[in-house]
């Protein structure tokens, strides 16, 4: 089996230097002032790395509308055989019926950005006022199984950003590139409300939720933690049990510190189950016009997009009705580093199995 990590990050890094030539004819907005979200497994790079190199946002935004290499040089759109090969294999762009070539991003303008925003918050008020019993006894039963203060981690990212995605769609069904498969894609400007995100370790049974993804320890200790947990149920390392201790993740004798989820017949897993149901039925039945509208080019790719402002539409309505709270680790992550054990619990078997 490859090996993989899952990242869903919101990429608002400002790290984004290019230049862009003096005789482009449309000035592009710079990739920092959007929006933009991977739904991706990754082996290698992810498409973020590839976009941030040179000046290859601008050369994606300019291919929005289908264009030959030649049409887009003569826009004034700096691109070298080179670039345009990396872009090729990384399978940021691909050619058209009409020989011509498009970039594989959706990137949604200002006016689709807000028709799109307005979608998913009518659906999500819709799925809530519908579910918002199930999602209450799921929080009741998470504090039964004695981790009242991991239910904002179980309910996003073991319910909404992870066993969802076994309704809808996975990551290898919706696009396979080199390096990583899923989709990518960027929105004119970020949703107010905080946007929560998952990370996987190991074979996706170790489960973080984040706002922020630098909360967590190295990679490298995150991928060995999980490998152990699968191996002996603890961490036996005692140096990897040390450099995990000042994060609340692991006791004196490398017990962890955080749910671990077994593949019974619980009442978890039941109003789980339910509450999929419900969630996928509802989705579903608003994605059947959202190619079209929003111009873009494949119907799993549409509804991944959708269903990811429906998630955190849901998520605004379970805090603001107190269903959840806001973690200590994510609410200021410097001061509550050794509160980490509250966004993370490891599944057996792995997230999306």
């Amino acid at each position: 089996m490859r090996k993989k990590n899952y990242f869903k990050t919101l990429l608002l890094a400002g790290l984004f230097s290019a230049a862009f030539p003096l005789g482009a004819q449309t000035p592009v907005r710079p990739y920092d002032e959007w929006e933009a979200t991977q739904f991706v497994a990754v082996s290698l790079f992810q498409p973020e790395d590839y976009v941030r190199l040179d000046n290859n946002w601008e050369i994606l935004y300019n291919l929005r509308t289908p264009r030959a290499l030649d049409e887009l040089r003569e826009m004034g759109v700096k691109c070298s055989d080179s670039q345009w090969m990396l872009l090729r294999v990384a399978g940021l762009i691909r050619r058209t019926p009409e020989k011509r070539w498009k970039t594989t991003m959706p990137i949604l303008d200002k006016e689709q950005t807000a028709a799109l925003r307005g979608q998913s918050e009518e659906i999500a008020r819709s799925i809530y006022g519908k579910t918002k019993a199930d999602f209450v006894s799921l929080a009741e039963a998470i504090d039964g199984m004695g981790f009242a203060g991991n239910r904002l981690s179980l309910l996003f990212s073991y319910l909404l950003d992870g066993r969802m995605w076994t309704k809808l769609t996975l990551f290898d069904d919706v696009d396979n590139n080199m390096g990583w498969s899923g989709c990518y894609w960027a929105l004119y400007e970020p949703r107010e409300g905080t946007k929560f995100g998952t990370n996987g370790f190991g074979e996706q049974d170790l489960i973080m939720t984040y706002v922020d993804s630098d909360i967590a320890p190295a990679n490298s200790l995150m991928e060995r933690c999980a490998e152990e947990l699968a191996q002996s149920g603890k961490v036996t390392d005692p140096r990897l049990i040390a450099q995990l201790k000042p994060y609340g993740m692991v006791d004196d004798e490398g017990g962890p510190l955080f749910p671990v989820i077994k593949r019974v017949n619980d009442r978890f897993h039941q109003l789980t189950a339910r509450l999929v149901d419900a969630i996928s039925t509802e989705l579903k039945a608003n994605c059947g016009s959202l190619k079209e509208r929003y111009g873009i080019d494949k119907e799993n790719v549409a509804m991944v997009i959708l269903y990811h402002e429906v998630m955190w539409g849901l998520m605004d309505n379970l805090i603001q009705d107190k269903v959840l709270t806001v973690p200590a680790s994510l609410d200021d992550a410097a001061a509550n580093k050794n509160h980490l054990n509250e966004v993370l619990f490891f599944i057996e078997g792995g997230l999306m199995q």
